[in-house]
Formats: C-alpha cells, structure tokens, sequence
C-alpha cells in the first residue's frame, strides 16, 4: 500500500505530466512571435487611422468658415492630400452627394459626379468600394457644418487600403516568413502580403468552399475581434495543402473594424 504522502506526490506528479497534454500548455514559440507581429502592426495602423481621422476633423471644422467651394476649401483640401501621400484625393461633397470641390487638381474632373454620400450625417469609415475614380477603395468621411451648425456636406478623403497598410506591415513581417490578411467583417480581404487575395470574400468566394475549416475559421475572424486559429489550405510556395496556424487582432473606427491576420505554415 502507498503511504498517504506518497499517493499525494504521485497525484501531483501525475498532473503536471497531463496538463500540456490536454492542451493547456504555453503558446508555442511560433505563436508567441506571432501575436508580438499582430499586436505592432495594430497598434500601428489604429494610431495612423487615429490621425488621420483627426486631421480630417481639424479640415472639416476649417471648411465652417470658407464653405464647400473656393480658393479657400481648395487649399485646405490640398493641404490635407499633401499630409498624407496615401491619400487618392480629398473632396467636399453637399447634400445631394455630387462633388463640389475636389484635390489634387487632377482630380477635378470629377467635381460635379454624384458619389451617394446624402446620407452621411455622422463619421464614416466606408467598406472596400469602388470609387468614381475608377479605383477600389476606402473613404473616411466627417460632417461639414456652416457658421449656425447646419450641416451643408461632407469633407472626404479617398485611400487605397494597400497604399495606408504597406508600409506600416512589411517592414514588421521582414523576415519572418509570416503573411498578412485584412478583412473587413463581411469577410472581404482588402489587403494581403504576398498578393494574392485581395477584393476576395472569405465567407462566400466559391474557391473557399473547399476548404470548410478555413471558412469556418473565417467565421471567427468576422465574429471576434482576436483570437487564434488552424486551419489547411494550399501552400503560396508549393500550392501543397499545408496546415496553417492564424493569429489576429482588429482595428476600429466609428464603428468599421478591420481584422488584422497574420499566418504562419507549419
């Protein structure tokens, strides 16, 4: 028979053996690395979307005194594409949604067009469009009011989501032979690293229907804001099915999150 405090020992023993086992072990190496790429990454793009929302909000309080159109809405339009390289353009839009004034000046052209922004009445972070300048992209968008705080439009700035992410993910991913998605929460990728599914829908694109615990992963990408997953899929390099370990976080403004996703093949 065991002596009361050999049992106890073993029991111990015992359980400390059981507990990586069952699943309750530390992160992996790989995963730790991971989630330290997710977690700089989204503190970087949320801080640029931050001020660049800030910025536009500094424009539309500016465009009280001059109005919509004119010398001076042009210029605090330019000055703010000028701000921000990444920007496509910047406009003001009235209340029917036509384009009153648009910068830079290659771009007022489209002064004139209807871009469907009569309802904006609050800030925006519009979904992945496609914009009357024949691009896909991403509009941010803030109420301009007149002198007795009536709403006469909107101030808004275009951007692509590649030319805004890039240069904030690339370098954090340098070397390290992760890749990056960023979908929006309808499933819609709006920027990958390397290239090659960006303005394809997760959740409904037929070449996904395939692989059901990537879509069902999909579906946790678009119902938590992070977490951790697995899942098969063929590899970019081998175009091999290679099990693939995804770690994610998002970003948020005026109600738009973006799911920052970083993969690794095992």
């Amino acid at each position: 028979m065991f002596s009361k405090g050999l049992y106890l020992f073993l029991v111990v023993t015992l359980s400390l053996i059981l507990v990586p086992a069952f699943g309750c072990s530390a992160p992996s190496g790989n995963e730790v690395q991971m989630k330290a790429a997710v977690e700089k990454i989204q503190k970087g793009v949320q801080a640029e979307l931050d001020k660049l929302d800030a910025d536009i909000a500094d424009a539309s309080l500016k465009l009280k005194s001059t109005g919509l159109s004119g010398d001076g809405a042009r210029q605090i339009l330019n000055g703010l594409c000028a701000k921000y390289p990444y920007l496509v353009d910047c406009s003001t839009v009235d209340l029917t949604g036509k384009v009153v004034t648009m910068a830079p000046d290659a771009f007022r052209k489209y002064e004139g067009s209807n871009i469907g922004t009569q309802d904006v009445k609050t800030p925006v972070l519009s979904p992945y469009l496609n914009a009357v300048e024949g691009v896909m992209a991403v509009s941010l968008m803030r109420p301009v009011v007149d002198e007795k705080g009536q709403q006469i439009g909107i101030i808004d700035a275009l951007f692509t989501p590649k030319a805004l992410l890039a240069d904030i993910i690339a370098p954090v991913l340098k070397g390290t032979g992760l890749a990056m998605n960023v979908l929006q929460t309808d499933g819609l990728t709006i920027y990958d690293l390397p290239e090659n599914d960006s303005g394809k829908n997760l959740l409904t694109d037929a070449e996904y229907k395939p692989y059901k615990d990537l879509v069902a992963l999909g579906s946790r990408f678009v119902a938590e804001e992070s977490g951790t997953g697995t899942y098969t899929y063929p590899s970019h390099e081998t175009a091999e099915p290679t099990k693939k370990l995804a770690v994610w976080s998002s970003v948020n403004l005026h109600g738009t999150a973006w799911r920052m996703i970083a993969v690794q093949e095992n």
